[in-house]
This record gives structure tokens, C-alpha cells and sequence, in this order.
């Protein structure tokens, strides 16, 4: 792949900060991709992922996201753009808050949108609903403060 560094392309923070963006959003993509390949898949009790790929898709899937990393590292080279660095406990928070106001919701009332709720499901749904927005925000609040390591850890 031609590579051009010859001269430096000059770009505003919001043309930057916009191209960085969608280059990470890609990036990280090829990297779950990357893991769907390489590594067995997640199952938890609600969400079980299968491997339905071909070996013939899994390597030619291989060789396009090394092409699209190629484009990705010369734009990122040839643009001085930086490369995303969260940290884990940040996307944990992230991910946590939006789980924590979709499970806010997992209740009758706001069921009650969809059609008449039953009373038993109203009874038996909205305590476990508010359980979880509970747990959802503890372990929110749990990454959202500064780590602090003891001895006993």
C-alpha cells in the first residue's frame, strides 16, 4: 500500500475529531470481528453466539480487515490522529448506564405501551425489573469512583 507522508494535510479539530470517530468505530469492529475468529464465543444465559462461519470466511475475513487496517493506519499516519485509549472501567460505566435506564424501564408501566400488562405479570415482572437497575447501578457506581488496591485483593 502506497504510503504518502510527503506533505502534511492540515485539518480543523472537528474534521479530526470526526475522521478519528468512525476510524475507531471501524477499528473496533474489526477487533470484535477479530475475536469471533480467533476465539470461542460468548454464552451467558440470555445470549449464546455461534460460530457460523466457514473456515473459507473466516480467512478471507482475515485478509479484509488487514487491508481495512492498512487504510486505517495510513489515514491515521498521514492526519496525526490519535488512537482511541479508553480505559475499561470507563466502557463498563458507559455500558452500564445505558443498561441501567433500559432496565429503569423493564416494568408494567412501561410495558403498558405495548398493550394491556397483566397483573400477575405486573407482579411478578416490576421487583425484578427494579432488582436489576439496582445491581446495573451499583456496578456503575463501582467503576465510576477512583480504584484503590488492598492488600486482601
Amino acid at each position: 500500500m502506497k504510503r504518502s507522508t510527503s506533505r502534511s494535510i492540515e485539518l480543523s479539530d472537528n474534521h479530526r475529531r470526526s475522521i478519528s470517530i468512525v476510524l475507531q468505530l471501524v477499528d473496533k469492529a474489526l477487533c470484535e470481528w477479530d475475536a469471533w475468529i480467533d476465539r470461542p464465543q460468548p454464552a451467558g444465559v440470555m445470549y449464546q453466539q455461534q460460530d457460523t462461519f466457514s473456515s473459507t470466511q473466516k480467512k478471507k475475513l482475515r485478509q479484509k480487515s488487514s487491508i481495512v487496517r492498512q487504510h486505517i493506519l495510513r489515514l491515521r499516519d498521514d492526519l496525526r490522529l490519535e488512537p482511541s485509549r479508553p480505559a475499561s472501567s470507563q466502557m463498563v460505566v458507559g455500558q452500564a448506564t445505558i443498561l441501567w435506564e433500559m432496565l429503569a424501564e423493564l416494568n408494567s408501566r412501561s410495558l403498558e405501551g405495548y398493550g394491556r400488562v397483566p397483573e400477575e405479570l405486573a407482579h411478578y415482572l416490576d421487583p425484578i425489573g427494579e432488582q436489576l437497575a439496582a445491581e446495573m447501578n451499583e456496578i456503575s457506581f463501582l467503576f465510576s469512583r477512583p480504584s484503590v488496591t488492598t492488600a486482601d485483593e
